[in-house]
């Protein structure tokens, strides 16, 4: 795709210095003919451009989430699977009742942080 983007922005370039070395009064018909031939040119270009820029941003947004799912997914990931596995234990009656709210998300109370 980018050298059909360089091939036709060569294209369109020699096509408008064709254009500025032709005299618009003395060959009008060679002008409008060149004319028409780089508006057509910019046209397509334009277009070349476009789909350059949403391939590069459609090939930026898959990357960005394989990036995103490969670091900070894999993290969200562990930390559910092992929502449930205790870290480290306490003795029971250490912090009284205090403990219950220290194990409150998913640890059973008493035992484990």
């Amino acid at each position: 795709m980018s050298a059909q983007l360089r091939a036709k922005r060569k294209e369109v370039l020699n096509t408008k210095a064709e254009l500025l070395k032709t005299s618009a009064q003395d060959q009008f018909a060679k002008w409008a003919k060149l004319r028409r031939s780089a508006d057509k040119g910019l046209a397509e270009l334009e277009k070349l451009n476009s789909d350059v820029a949403s391939a590069k941003t459609a090939f930026s947004i898959k990357f960005n989430s394989a990036i995103w799912l490969l670091t900070t997914g894999v993290q969200f990931f562990v930390g559910w699977w092992y929502r449930k596995t205790a870290v480290f234990y306490l003795p029971p009656g250490w912090f009284g009742p205090l403990g219950w709210w220290l194990s409150f998300p998913f640890a059973p109370a008493g035992q484990r942080l």
